[in-house]
């Protein structure tokens, strides 16, 4: 098993490929201006293998003419023909097309690379970095990792194989027939081997050398997927961030117009018993009336500065959204909609349970016929249960004399249980025909009232349930831990 792993990575090494590869990644084709760089390459090479062929000529039309027509096989016309013509015109191709169809490019020039040799071409050293370059393209660019990877193997080896031959071959000639002397024997032998060295290393670096630009593409691509996935995270954290933000706008707007719907609805139906009573008793008992405007102006001021304490606390709450705005360095800014949130939710408020008596004799004073009795032994509430039972046992008195008239009479029990507190609230219905009518308009009309307990009941981590009373009157049951739990 170790063996079989080791050869496992050993074959991924030479197709190019490591850990960091990214899985079935395929290198992209050449864009448009790649392929004219390779053509204008390929031209200028094809160029240069003309201009060489032409200057070993010129260099030589000075020597003995038998051995100038042995160079060019001018006693085999298509072996000269191959040699000038048809090797530069193939090398041109798969030069132009190498990054297009490497595996089939590495072919051809391959064949050229032999036939130039084969036919004792003028040139080498263009035909050798063309070589070099079309075997260093297919190992950078071929997505058949397998395939190109043997076809290089198998030329190396071959390549490696036939330079060693050639210079035990030379070797050994020089050795038979020469007259020199051993020192003589002794360079060639060492010029042989270096000749050796230059091919093997010229084989195995472009292997190399294409491994490499394949693997550093791959790692490349990984690097562009693993930024664009965390661009793309950056933004859902965006999106989600300006989504808790707007929900964060939504809900201190919701939290405002409840307040708003409390405080006004509760003062402004108290204000208007009070009033009534004021011009019921204007003649007959002057100090009653008297009384009662005085509770309309007690009521007035009350909800006046109830109102102002919710708006300095609103405009407190932007203040501070200001000041971290201000603060935040180049717009990095996290979380502000829910912080401005919190700093206006969690602004203290005026109102416990303990006012929960005070609020009753309230009523009482303005006419409005209210029983109360509290079970259980008192426990102290956290601050958001205790303005939940204010707020809804305000809310539904408000609903009483709203909807059963200034004159039905309201049943309010507080009760301390084990786990936590229980409101309820109960009343007759409507004591007349008049207020019957009035009370099926007003449910016609659709109010906020019920939605806004429910809500507060639940920011409080309890729940209210609401319902008609079989011989009529409606029930209020709020149900709220003394701490509300996570």
């Amino acid at each position: 098993m170790i063996s079989s792993a080791r050869g496992s990575e050993l074959w991924q090494r030479l197709q190019g490929i490591d850990a960091e590869h990214p899985a079935d990644w395929k290198r992209p084709g050449p864009s448009p201006r790649a392929l004219r760089t390779d053509i204008v390459v390929a031209l200028v090479a094809v160029a240069l293998m003309a201009f060489s062929n032409w200057a070993v000529l010129e260099l030589r039309k000075g020597a003995d003419p038998a051995e100038v027509g042995a160079i060019l096989h001018d006693s085999d016309p298509a072996s000269a023909l191959v040699g000038m013509f048809l090797v530069p015109a193939m090398y041109g191709v798969a030069i132009a097309l190498r990054r297009r169809f490497p595996l089939w490019m590495l072919v051809l020039c391959t064949v050229a690379f032999v036939s130039a040799f084969a036919f004792t071409y003028l040139d080498t050293i263009v035909t050798q970095i063309g070589y070099f370059l079309v075997l260093f393209t297919a190992g950078a660019w071929s997505n058949q990792r397998a395939l190109v990877t043997l076809l290089r193997i198998g030329i190396t080896i071959g390549m490696i194989v036939w330079a060693l031959v050639d210079s035990l071959t030379r070797a050994t000639l020089v050795f038979s027939f020469s007259d020199g002397s051993d020192s003589e024997n002794w360079i060639t032998s060492v010029f042989g081997a270096y000749t050796l060295l230059i091919n093997v290393l010229y084989f195995i670096g472009a292997f190399w050398f294409g491994n490499s630009d394949f693997r550093r593409a791959g790692q490349r691509a990984a690097l562009e997927e693993r930024t664009r996935e965390l661009e793309e995270y950056m933004a859902a954290l965006a999106d989600e961030r300006r989504l808790v933000e707007e929900q964060a706008i939504r809900l201190d707007r919701v939290r405002i117009a409840r307040e708003l719907h409390d405080v006004v609805a509760h003062h402004v139906s108290l204000m208007g018993l009070q009033a009534a009573a004021a011009r019921r008793t204007a003649e007959t008992s002057p100090e009653k009336s008297q009384q009662a405007l005085l509770g309309v102006e007690q009521s007035a001021r009350v909800a006046i500065d109830e109102l102002h304490s919710l708006l300095t606390t609103l405009r407190s709450a932007d203040a501070d959204a200001d000041a971290d705005a201000e603060s935040a360095d180049g717009g990095q800014r996290e979380n502000d909609g829910a912080s401005g949130a919190k700093s206006g939710a969690s602004a203290p408020s005026t109102h416990t349970i303990e006012q929960v008596p005070a609020l009753i004799e309230e009523l009482r004073g303005a006419g409005m016929r209210v029983e109360f009795s509290t079970f259980g032994e008192p426990r102290p509430v956290s601050p958001l249960t205790g303005i939940a039972v204010y707020r809804v046992l305000q809310e539904s008195l408000t609903n009483t004399r709203k909807h059963a008239g200034p004159d039905a009479p309201a049943d309010v029990r507080l009760r301390y249980l084990e786990r936590g507190v229980e409101l309820d609230v109960t009343d007759d219905g409507p004591a007349s025909l008049a207020h019957a009518a009035a009370s099926r308009g007003a449910n016609g009309s659709g109010g906020l009232g019920l939605v806004g307990m429910r809500e507060r009941a639940r920011a409080a981590g309890g729940d209210l349930t609401t319902s008609k009373r079989g011989g009529g009157g409606f029930r209020v049951l709020l149900r709220v831990p003394y701490e509300r739990q996570g």
